[in-house]
């Protein structure tokens, strides 16, 4: 009786974490295509529709805050638009890059334990 409540337990548990961990792992593959498409829109010879794909993609992806910088993010993606519109690609590359760092930041803080 005593080994069914632990294998009940356990079973329990590890369905537990299971189900968090695909929570989690659900929305690689948009940030993975959102990562993509970042550094695509660098060398890109017009990169706006490769920015707003990448900022769609990271918005949409998982409704939560991954990290916590998620919003981050989305506010370097939106700068980087504003400088390639005010025709400063250099200050455009340097948003791209700070958003690509926030988003791995956010990636590795999600996986931490809380």
């Amino acid at each position: 009786m005593k080994h069914t409540y632990r294998l009940i337990l356990r079973v329990t548990c590890a369905m537990l974490l299971l189900s968090n961990a695909t929570l989690v792992l659900a929305d690689l593959p948009q940030q993975r295509k959102a990562l993509d498409e970042l550094q695509a829109a660098k060398k890109a010879a017009d990169p706006l529709p490769l920015l707003e794909s990448a900022k769609t993609r990271i918005t949409n992806a998982n409704k939560g805050n991954k990290g916590g910088d998620k919003g981050d993010v989305i506010d370097k993606i939106d700068e980087a638009i504003q400088e390639l519109q005010a025709g400063n690609r250099s200050k455009m590359e340097q948003k791209i890059n700070a958003a690509i760092a926030n988003l791995h930041q956010g990636k590795d803080k999600s996986k931490r334990p809380k």
